[in-house]
């Protein structure tokens, strides 16, 4: 049954690999300007991510079916508990599953936060250029803003 937990963790290591990679293709479209590419990899992002979430149901219930064969409590278990479960080479190749998907984890996490980064910055451009393109009534020097603060003054306030 631990093997079936592995080649579960296995799985998942694959598929956010596959993430990883397209989190990066979507990067150099961002920062390439190709939005009709950018749209293209998130449909396909869409569908890596049903996968992921279908790989992760079957390790909830390998994990499950797991701790009922070794007749421990229903509890949520955690990666140290299993691994402090297992022994010998199982163990061993469920700690570098373990320690291999928490990596591709935290990169994949890394390059999403830069790629949301530079979808900000993008919007940031694409708002300014708007405002340039079409600049608001606030926005300009002169109107009726501009002359209520000049009423009452003369050009030239002085005694003689």
């Amino acid at each position: 049954m631990s093997i079936q937990l592995i080649h579960a963790m296995n799985d998942l290591i694959a598929t956010h690999k596959d993430l990883l990679e397209l989190s990066k293709r979507k990067t150099e479209a961002l920062t390439n300007n190709k939005l009709d590419e950018f749209q293209a990899l998130l449909l396909e992002e869409q569908k890596l991510i049903r996968q992921l979430e279908k790989q992760e149901q079957i390790r909830q219930e390998v994990t499950e079916a797991w701790n009922e064969e070794q007749h421990h409590p229903a509890e949520s278990l955690t990666i140290t508990e299993i691994l402090d479960r297992l022994d010998g080479e199982e163990q061993k190749k469920a700690e570098e599953a373990a320690v291999a998907l928490t990596d591709t984890i935290r990169e994949l996490k890394r390059q999403e936060h830069l790629n949301k980064a530079l979808l900000e910055e993008s919007m940031k451009f694409v708002q300014l250029s708007m405002e340039l393109v079409n600049p608001s009534i606030q926005s300009m020097n002169y109107g009726t803003a501009s002359s209520d603060k000049m009423s009452g003054r003369s050009l030239f306030d002085s005694k003689a």
